[in-house]
């Protein structure tokens, strides 16, 4: 049997899929499996895998389309390995990603459950690397993951099996933030170690579920019922408020205008003193030719200050990344 067993699910993302299954085959660590879990896709999952030409992937196929919970918890229910990692299929990691893991967890003592990485975050269009994240938070993480998810994709960790055999699989009910659930149920009973450098590339695109409100903010309040007794007063009002934030975020990408102005205004009520929520409410008070107007403006007024164009989206500050 393999030590490792890395699970992809994918729903219609051919175009990422290939690059993410090759990213694994191109690992310098060679013990592992492939699960590529169909989640009743309507393009080709079949035949890239199968010119993929390794013996090591399994191809697994749901009769129709259950979600992101279901279709991690067919592979892991499918999986032979003692170490499980996840990868989604619009990410890729780096050659030494598997091999820096192994060899981190297999030395460690069975209290410590998984080990998580570093990541790039890329802009598909063009591959720029938008920023990288690097982690420092190990050991027992239990509080800071109630505070925020630390650990951030799926893509960067890697787990014991007796991780799942002890908390249990994936949380179907949870539309999004799956993922820090599960973080959350394991770090109850085990700690958790870091790599600090980016192993993985995180891709950003318009179709992750992070791009839609109404699915962010079902998350956020199913993890609150959860988790907001556990935070505390003040913490959940903070998470409470960087949720509506992001959400607010996502409809401005939408061109949502007035619905994310009442997310930011939320916002601010639930978080008072964060200063973000404040400036993209003043801004989401602007249309699109107006924001660019006020740039091209700035740009006269400031000409030496251009070098920091580089950290603009349509003109406002990048968002805080969950």
């Amino acid at each position: 049997m393999p030590l490792v067993s890395v699970i992809i699910p994918t729903y219609n993302r051919c175009a990422f899929l290939r690059n993410a299954i090759e990213s694994v085959l191109k690992q310098t660590f060679s013990d592992f499996e492939i699960l590529v879990v169909d989640d009743a896709s309507q393009v080709g999952v079949e035949r890239i895998v199968r010119e993929c030409r390794d013996s090591r992937i399994r191809l697994l196929r749901h009769d129709r389309n259950r979600g992101e919970a279901p279709a991690r918890n067919t592979g892991i229910l499918n999986a032979t390995g003692e170490y499980l990692a996840f990868l989604d299929d619009d990410d890729e990691w780096l050659p030494e990603k598997l091999d820096v893991q192994v060899s981190v967890l297999s030395r460690r003592p069975l209290s410590v459950g998984g080990v998580y990485t570093g990541f790039f975050v890329v802009e598909t269009t063009d591959g720029s690397i938008l920023f990288t994240k690097i982690p420092s938070i190990f050991g027992t993480i239990y509080a800071e993951l109630l505070r925020h998810n630390v650990i951030g994709t799926p893509s960067t960790l890697m787990i014991r099996r007796a991780c799942i055999e002890q908390v249990g699989l994936f949380d179907p009910s949870i539309v999004y933030g799956v993922d820090h659930d599960l973080y959350l149920r394991i770090a109850r009973h085990f700690a958790f170690d870091c790599i600090g450098k980016p192993l993985v590339r995180y891709h950003v695109h318009d179709g992750r579920m992070s791009n839609d409100p109404d699915v962010l903010l079902r998350g956020m309040k199913a993890l609150t019922r959860r988790y907001g007794r556990e935070r505390g007063f003040l913490v959940n009002r903070k998470v409470l408020g960087s949720g509506y934030y992001d959400a607010g975020i996502a409809c401005i990408d939408r061109n949502q205008r007035k619905r994310a102005r009442l997310l930011f205004l939320y916002s601010i009520l639930m978080n008072p003193l964060e200063w973000l929520s404040y400036h993209q409410f003043i801004c989401s008070q602007f249309e699109e030719h107006q924001l660019q107007a006020l740039k091209r403006l700035k740009r006269r007024l400031f000409p030496l200050k251009l070098e920091n164009d580089s950290n603009e989206i349509h003109g406002l500050p990048i968002g805080r990344m969950k």
